[in-house]
């Protein structure tokens, strides 16, 4: 069977001549040939070759980066390094890229065949173990998936849709590992959506791209209750300048390692971070609210990605947000406003129940079932969802079966609870009344006092000081209660209930004293 090959050198005689070489040898196919780092990429992504051949010259983004890219997105395909002038250091950080060999030019066909054909089996044994260790009965995307959520201009509900689907993820598929992204890197609001708070974020990761490891990465992560691994947004201005186009492809490379799947909130501004994670992304939502202002956005935002080189229309997911069957523009007719078909789900709206949510900053308070409805579906439509298969409906018939099987247990075992809290709870709320006099007694004996003060503060004589106090409070007070005139102040004592109101025992009281002057 033929070997694909894919040639990426950024000058013409370069390329040339190794496909010459190559074009004698009866087993290799060259596929394309790419001048840069995005377009290697993009190849790499649509032809799946077994051999890449990268000149150590490539660009923009470095032929070691590209290389680290390509190994960790592309785990069957054997990338070798072409070098005009080749060095030990050169040679180590190929290796450290995960090159499986570094070619010298001019070059020697001898070297090249060798090269080649150890490559070629290694590819080979590479996609065999991947076969066996890959399990299409789960239905799951295998690891290291990244899934870009943008939007088409600011307020069409992006950070909500990319957290809500990272949330839903870990929650559909037990053992699933979710990494969520901030990378609108100027007005993320990722860490207020979650309340979460963290000393480290993108920029810092960014700062040490080039020697990123597992404990760095780890410590940049803020790890939700809930499962979700978070990495925010630059919480200074003046660090956005470090997540550069290079910075975001090695980073996302890393996370692909650690985390099944990994969503990017990218934000509603295009930008060359935000681009380069459009383009390494497996799939690329864009999010966007029915009316024609927002799907003018849409295909704005879509040609800037052309232009960047990072996604072609085609090969875009929109997905309409904030619909409802009282907006004048409804799904059909958007769908004839923009450039591709949107995706069969959409998001309905529903400010009230996402308004819970966003203020307790928990997804968990939001219990509108349709939302979670169409989170799901989304989830579905874009391939992330495990128990996919034909056994799935069937295993969920049984547990539905198995609950109404259990439900005279479970109502037996409620009775038994009940019985055994009811002297408890009986038991706080009798002390919670009891509190409650207690508390309403000392109230009305502060007013009483306060009136006494008033009346002597005027000239009011000892009996006319008592008249006005008792007065303050009602009978079930009043009975138990006496008032004194000590010098300059009014003391009223009143006996406080026991349960119910005028039942009392001796000694039991409380006493308010209020000083006033005379006028």
């Amino acid at each position: 069977m033929s070997t694909k090959v894919i040639i990426a050198a950024p000058h013409q005689d370069a390329a040339a001549e190794l496909a010459g070489l190559l074009a004698e040898l009866e087993d290799a196919t060259v596929v394309d040939i790419a001048d840069t780092s995005a377009r290697l990429e993009r190849l790499v992504g649509t032809h799946q070759p077994d051999v890449a051949f990268v000149h150590e010259g490539l660009g923009p983004v470095s032929a070691m980066d590209t290389v680290r890219t390509l190994v960790a997105r592309y785990p069957g395909t054997a990338v070798l390094v072409v070098a005009d002038n080749p060095s030990s250091d050169l040679f180590a950080a190929a290796m450290d890229a995960g090159a499986r060999g570094v070619l010298a030019r001019p070059l020697v066909l001898d070297e090249l065949v060798q090269r080649f054909e150890a490559a070629a089996q290694w590819s080979a044994t590479m996609r065999s173990l991947l076969a066996q260790d890959s399990t299409p009965s789960d239905g799951a995307l295998s690891r290291g998936s990244v899934i870009v959520v943008a939007g088409a201009k600011g307020g069409v509900g992006t950070t909500t849709v990319a957290a809500h689907l990272a949330h839903h993820l870990v929650r559909a598929v037990r053992g699933r590992s979710v990494c969520l992204v901030d990378l609108d890197l100027e007005a993320g609001d990722i860490g207020t959506l979650l309340g979460v708070t963290h000393r480290l974020d993108i920029s810092d990761l960014a700062k040490v791209s080039d020697d990123l490891s597992v404990a760095t990465i780890n410590s940049a992560l803020h790890r939700r209750a809930d499962g979700v691994a978070t990495l925010l947004a630059p919480t200074r201005l003046e660090d956005v300048g470090e997540i550069g186009e290079r910075e975001t492809v090695i980073i996302l490379a890393a996370l692909r390692q650690q985390f099944d799947i990994v969503i990017v909130d990218a934000g509603s501004h295009v930008t060359p971070s935000s681009a380069a994670a459009v383009e390494v992304a497996n799939k690329a939502v864009l999010v966007s609210t029915p009316d024609v202002l927002s799907l003018r956005a849409v295909h704005r935002t879509i040609t800037h990605w052309q232009r960047f080189g990072s996604r072609e229309p085609e090969q875009v997911s929109i997905l309409l947000s904030q619909v409802s069957r009282h907006h004048e523009i409804q799904p059909e007719a958007a769908a004839r406003l923009v450039p591709v078909a949107p995706l069969k789900t959409s998001i309905p709206d529903a400010p009230k129940t996402l308004e819970r949510g966003i203020n307790h900053q928990n997804p968990e308070k939001v219990d509108d079932k349709d939302h979670w409805a169409a989170i799901d579906q989304l989830a579905g439509e874009l391939g992330l969802l495990g128990d996919s298969g034909p056994e799935a409906p069937r295993v969920k018939a049984k547990q539905r079966r198995g609950l109404l099987g259990s439900r005279r247990a479970e109502v037996g075992q409620a009775a038994l609870e009940f019985t055994a809290l009811f002297p408890l709870a009986l038991l706080t709320m009798a002390l919670l009344w009891q509190v409650a006099l207690w508390a309403v007694a000392i109230v009305y004996t502060g007013n009483a006092a306060d009136e006494g003060a008033r009346s002597a503060a005027i000239g009011g004589s000892p009996s006319q000081v008592s008249r006005d106090a008792r007065a303050a409070v009602p009978g079930w007070i009043e009975n138990g209660m006496s008032v004194s005139t000590p010098a300059q102040s009014v003391r009223v004592r009143t006996e406080l209930p026991i349960f119910a109101p005028g039942l009392s025992f001796n000694g039991l009281a409380y006493t308010s004293t209020v000083h006033y002057v005379q006028e």
